[in-house]
């Protein structure tokens, strides 16, 4: 499990360097597209643990049960897990629980402030839901709700005007939402440092969006209107901190760079669709490729894994393979009907994932029977049984156990 952990840390990483690369690369400057990009990448790498899984998965399920031979094979990290990585995987597991309910009561608490929050009657804009809260300093979005400060009516129109364009800038493209997974996927994979940077990142480009947003909600973009909107964060900054689990108009850790920006740049800078295009025509397979393919690594450890352990080398721990209990026989597999009228005989072996209380996790045919209908007859079968687990010096350890089944009629 530690090996996987790794595995997704090392291919996560990997994806946000090759899409930095990529952004520099074409010369992306509009923080519009930037911010897809590096969403398309929080959706890769959220959905990372299951493409890996899927990519991992052979051609036919690998494994079934022998009652007539056996043969020990182990699985990568499966036969033995030392106390070292047992400890180190609880201590990852238990941060990880301790920081993703964190996070869940606070996205609770915003909820309850926006219960609290009453209507703000007084917004021109009447497609936004807009309400006036005494636990936020400053507008804030909480879902698709715009919060605002008590002394929000007191403000210049000019100022309410900046501040209600900014939110709407973030209810349209659904920060809030989106800020919530790059955290929630941050508490999981807290020991990952591209998911903290990527949580920041996105954070600041929001930021900048609707800061864009904001000054552009005027007919005309100068000078003194961005030296206007400039004031207003800055006024604002002067209050007290908002939650981090809501997406404020203002955050002190990025306001010196939205500021300089703000003041920097006349207007915001649209990506050309000559950029547009190459950026997806790049990304896209690279991003599919990292986060789904199989590593050769994992594919010839798997392959190197079907092959039959040698238990009897010097030095190797007592190994006891899996196998039935004489005293609980286990069912037979029913004969299939029509197997029996056509006179279909022979042997299927099949293989099976033994786990430690002996219930079989996993079947495969490994030799058919040659008769369809005969092999997945035992197939089935085979789920029901209840084995006597393979140990490894005397430990019940999880297995894979070869075993045939023999179909034989009466008169053969």
């Amino acid at each position: 499990m530690i090996a996987l952990v790794a595995e997704y840390t090392i291919r996560s990483i990997a994806l946000g360097v090759l899409a930095f690369l990529v952004l520099k690369t074409v010369r992306v400057k509009d923080p519009r597209l930037e911010r897809t990009v590096w969403r398309m990448v929080l959706v890769s790498a959220v959905s990372m643990p299951v493409l890996l899984k899927l990519s991992a998965l052979p051609a036919m399920p690998a494994s079934a049960l022998t009652m007539n031979y056996a043969e020990l094979v182990r699985l990568p990290g499966s036969s033995q897990t030392s106390a070292w990585n047992r400890g180190a995987l609880a201590m990852v597991g238990a941060v990880s629980g301790l920081l993703t309910v964190r996070h869940l009561l606070g996205v609770a608490r915003c909820w309850g402030m926006r219960r609290r929050a009453t209507r703000f009657a007084s917004a021109d804009d009447s497609s936004l839901d807009i309400r006036m809260s005494r636990e936020v300093s400053s507008p804030a979005t909480v879902f698709s709700t715009i919060l605002v400060p008590p002394d929000f009516t007191r403000w210049t129109s000019e100022a309410q005007r900046l501040a209600i364009a900014h939110e709407r800038s973030h209810v349209a493209s659904m920060d809030f939402y989106v800020q919530w997974v790059a955290q929630i996927y941050r508490s999981v994979f807290w020991f990952n440092p591209f998911a903290w940077w990527l949580a920041y990142r996105l954070a600041l480009l929001n930021e900048h969006v609707s800061d864009d947003a904001a000054v552009a909600s005027r007919d005309a973009d100068d000078y003194e209107d961005r030296t206007r909107y400039a004031r207003v964060l800055l006024r604002l900054a002067r209050r007290d901190p908002l939650s981090a689990d809501v997406v404020p108009m203002i955050g002190a850790k990025t306001l010196s760079l939205r500021v300089d920006r703000i003041l920097r740049q006349a207007g915001a800078r649209r990506a050309t669709g000559l950029q547009t295009l190459l950026l997806a025509s790049t990304l896209v397979p690279i991003l599919a490729a990292t986060a789904a393919i199989q590593s050769p690594t994992e594919s010839r450890n798997y392959a190197n894994n079907l092959q039959p352990a040698q238990s009897g080398s010097s030095g190797a721990a007592p190994v006891i393979l899996p196998r039935s209990d004489p005293g609980k026989p286990l069912s037979r597999p029913k004969y299939p009907p029509a197997s029996r009228r056509l006179g279909e005989s022979g042997t299927v072996v099949l293989k099976l994932h033994v786990l430690e209380d002996g219930t079989v996790a996993n079947a495969a045919i490994e030799q058919t029977s040659g008769y369809p209908d005969l092999d997945y007859a035992a197939l089935y079968e085979s789920f029901r049984w209840r084995l006597e687990p393979g140990t490894i010096d005397g430990a019940p350890t999880r297995m894979w156990g070869r075993f045939a089944v023999t179909f034989k009629l009466a008169h053969d």
